[in-house]
């Protein structure tokens, strides 16, 4: 139930954005990078619906049916593509990386033309094998918020460009960035070039970019929404509105309450996940794994994160910090 409020919170917020900036189309386009780094092209369309399809899927659950009452009646049907893209690691070495590009396939407005976009970046996730694009398969760590995001705003007639970013799904990037603001901002935009190069040779061929972009995440997908606006502004690039959602922005001041005492909800996770990023990206956190990490754990610590689901990882060992229950994933 708290999942689901925070759920209905932080979308509250995103489409009382979206929709306020909606009707205020610039047409200025915001293409950050003149060469095509999608790996694939087209990419892979994984599935398909018509808005009844999603609605029937959504009526079948709790969640969906509360979720459906959020969103609205589904006006479109959309296609769902796995896009491969290259981008960069936090030593700027040139790597790949995976998301969803969600495209409404009707002909005509709200469904099919010049449609507006959303970037959208997702919150912490500490499974490797996290793919937002893998809406048909409930097994996998993406596929609640896939199912949310194209209710949300494919449903409703926007595109949606989804990174699953560096170091998950098929990347060979051996870590991820996390909360690396100037990697991950650069993401995004690499993700958001590679999908608009799809645009136009795909089956719903007739949606089109109209040069609206609007930018939304939660909790680390915060942080990476407004890292996002940054670097797009720093380089003149239009955008139409940000929701930035709950997001980490106080780095050193969380990382100084955590390590003094003030332990938090999963920050046996996120401690972890910032130490080896900012490791990798600086090499300045510890000379020696031990510098910061307990001998019972420094082994293997560094590869550990993004791995298995968290209740693996305590089962087998990592320390549970305050109330035991999962993190909101996001």
């Amino acid at each position: 139930m708290q999942q689901l409020k925070t759920l209905i919170l932080w979308v509250t917020c995103a489409i009382i954005v979206l929709t306020i900036s909606s009707c205020n189309n610039n047409g200025n386009s915001t293409d950050s990078s003149t060469h095509d780094n999608l790996i694939t092209d087209p990419p892979l369309r994984v599935a398909r619906f018509t808005a009844s399809d999603i609605e029937n899927i959504l009526t079948s659950s709790a969640e969906g049916r509360s979720l459906l009452e959020l969103a609205g009646t589904p006006q479109c049907g959309f296609d769902v593509h796995y896009i491969e893209y290259v981008t960069h690691g936090a030593l700027g070495e040139e790597t790949s990386a995976t998301g969803a590009l969600m495209v409404p396939n009707g002909s005509t407005a709200p469904c099919g033309g010049a449609r507006p976009i959303v970037l959208y970046a997702h919150g912490t996730n500490e499974v490797k094998t996290y793919n937002i694009a893998a809406i048909l398969d409930a097994s996998n760590a993406g596929y609640l918020e896939s199912l949310r995001i194209a209710t949300m705003f494919a449903a409703q007639g926007y595109i949606v460009v989804a990174p699953n970013y560096a170091g998950y799904d098929t990347s060979p990037l051996p870590y991820h960035p996390y909360l690396n603001a100037e990697q991950q901002s650069q993401e995004m935009i690499d993700s958001l070039t590679a999908a608009r190069s799809a645009l136009g040779g795909i089956p719903a061929a007739a949606t089109t970019d109209d040069g609206r972009l609007f930018i939304t995440g939660n909790s680390q997908g915060g942080h990476v929404a407004m890292a996002t606006q940054r670097a797009l502004q720093e380089n003149d690039q239009t955008i139409t509105a940000v929701a930035p959602l709950s997001g980490p922005y106080a780095l050193e001041a969380m990382g100084d309450a955590v390590l003094t005492g003030s332990v938090n909800v999963g920050s046996t996770m996120f401690i972890p996940m910032i130490i080896n990023s900012y490791q990798n990206a600086y090499g300045n956190v510890y000379s020696e794994v031990t510098d910061s990490y307990s001998s019972s754990y420094a082994t293997g610590i560094e590869s550990l994160l993004p791995g298995q689901p968290l209740e693996t990882l305590l089962t087998n060992g990592l320390p549970v910090c305050g109330r035991l229950r999962r993190p909101i994933p996001d």
